[in-house]
């Protein structure tokens, strides 16, 4: 029988979701070992995404295999068996051949950046030491992003992929009242390696005024040499959500600015 886990992890201690060849601790073998530990029996779990070294997911799923013997509650004992900063939610019987990867419809992000030093914030957000950013010149830059279809030059590693289109149904900027606070949010079909800690640090950058909108957008269509970071850091990105076209859940994990 197939199940999916609904989870949500904070992945600063963690490199990335997927499971490494060497001894780097990753969320999927942490998850994998608890649930050997109370099952009794080897277990392998697919992830709805690979998310890098140190960024978080508000919300996840997993899947697994397993003919059911329990007479407990599994949700409660498997979240004992875990460390406080990874969580599962539930465990939902789906269809055989259900899959948390490839049946997902939609994903969404988000990217959070604090602008006054604030320890509470370190690990969740990034800290960007800047007098002012120029929030109309990001919303332009996010509406350029609206209107690309072909993501190869906002790709770490474009090769590797048989096509870099990707649908673009959100990409907004929301400003907290003191403005003090921002968070990027984007959804799309699919997301590219490393897609958004481009997109962000080129967004910054045009907020900063270290670029202008006119080379922002040309930096879309080819290679250009931006003398700026060109990776946003991995503590403020956070996988929000993700749907499929029979299952969607409310996020449980959350902060608000």
């Amino acid at each position: 029988m197939r199940y999916f886990l609904h989870l949500a992890y904070l992945g600063t201690a963690y490199n990335g979701w997927q499971k490494q060849i060497n001894t780097q601790l990753c969320v999927q073998q942490i998850l994998e070992n608890a649930l050997q530990k109370m099952t009794g029996e080897g277990m392998s779990v697919m992830g709805c995404g690979r998310t890098d070294t140190g960024v978080h997911a508000k919300q996840f799923f997993a899947h697994f295999d397993y003919e059911p013997n329990w007479n407990y509650d599994p949700v409660e004992r498997l979240n004992r068996m875990l460390p406080d900063d990874i969580s599962v939610f539930e465990i939902i019987p789906v269809e055989k051949r259900a899959h948390t990867r490839y049946d997902a419809t939609f994903r969404s992000y988000e990217y959070h950046v604090h602008l006054e030093k604030n320890p509470y914030l370190a690990r969740i957000s990034t800290y960007l030491d800047t007098k002012k950013l120029d929030f109309e010149a990001i919303r332009k830059g996010l509406e350029s992003i609206r209107n690309t279809t072909d993501f190869r030059h906002l790709c770490l590693t474009p090769d590797r992929y048989k096509n870099t289109i990707c649908r673009i149904s959100v990409a907004e900027l929301e400003v907290s009242a003191d403005s003090k606070m921002i968070c990027f949010r984007f959804t799309a079909n699919r997301f590219l390696k490393s897609m958004i800690r481009i997109m962000v640090a080129r967004l910054i950058a045009l907020g900063e005024g270290k670029i202008d909108l006119d080379t922002f957008a040309d930096a879309q269509q080819g290679n250009q040499k931006l003398r700026f970071r060109t990776l946003a850091f991995p503590c403020g990105l956070h996988l929000s959500k993700v749907v499929y076209p029979y299952l969607e859940r409310e996020v449980k994990a959350s902060f608000t600015l």
